[in-house]
């Protein structure tokens, strides 16, 4: 299930088979849960300390920071860095393109909850209602982190991490009410495949650049 028709020669990409199982429970709930009642069951289980963090962590799928990861990863190693920002860019074009033509008319979440007397508002946040699917937050939080762990795939604590870390900003999206949950695998399916076979492309094309980038 889920093959992308790629080995790895010497390793094994944990990463992959992290998010390919997210991909397989995210199927499942989408197959035999309601989208609405998922969305207010998630919402009335949330507290202030949940809103406080998840308002935050959502953060990471932005622009802004994945601008700062591909700075920090020039002075870690430059192909790490340019093959993120490649990726990026390809994944936020797709992403955008999809959102704003052939799935334009998908509504988010808080569309329609927001008369439901029982919603539960976070206080001082911006709720968007049009554009939902894909999730342009978890297709960049997961290319990102894709491509970081591809390049440390002899590192199973760091693919771990980086695949936990990617789940949980691409969940801060449905618990915020900005995305339903096929929104987000669905970002995350663009973000991953996107940011692997990139990678896959660019590792024998940058063999100079495996070093940092340096100032003096």
């Amino acid at each position: 299930m889920f093959n992308f028709g790629v080995k790895l020669n010497t390793v094994q990409f944990i990463y992959l088979n992290i998010v390919r199982f997210t991909w397989l429970l995210g199927a499942l709930a989408i197959l035999f849960l309601d989208k609405l009642d998922l969305q207010r069951k998630i919402n009335q289980i949330g507290n202030s300390g949940f809103d406080f963090v998840m308002r935050y962590l959502t953060h990471a799928g932005d622009g802004i920071f994945a601008l700062l990861v591909f700075i920090a990863l020039l002075f870690i190693r430059i192909k790490t860095a340019l093959t993120a920002l490649i990726c990026f860019g390809l994944t936020a074009g797709i992403v955008q393109l999809l959102k704003h033509t052939v799935f334009e008319t998908m509504k988010r979440p808080f569309y329609f909850l927001q008369s439901d007397a029982n919603f539960r508002i976070i206080e001082d946040f911006t709720y968007h209602t049009s554009n939902s699917f894909p999730s342009g937050h978890a297709a960049s939080i997961f290319a990102i982190c894709t491509v970081i762990a591809y390049q440390h795939k002899s590192k199973l604590s760091v693919q771990i991490l980086l695949g936990i870390f990617a789940i949980l900003v691409a969940l801060t999206r449905v618990y915020l009410c900005q995305h339903f949950l096929q929104d987000i695998i669905a970002g995350s399916l663009i973000g991953t495949l996107i940011a692997y076979y990139c990678s896959i492309f660019l590792e024998s094309k940058w063999k100079h650049l495996e070093k940092p980038l340096r100032l003096n």
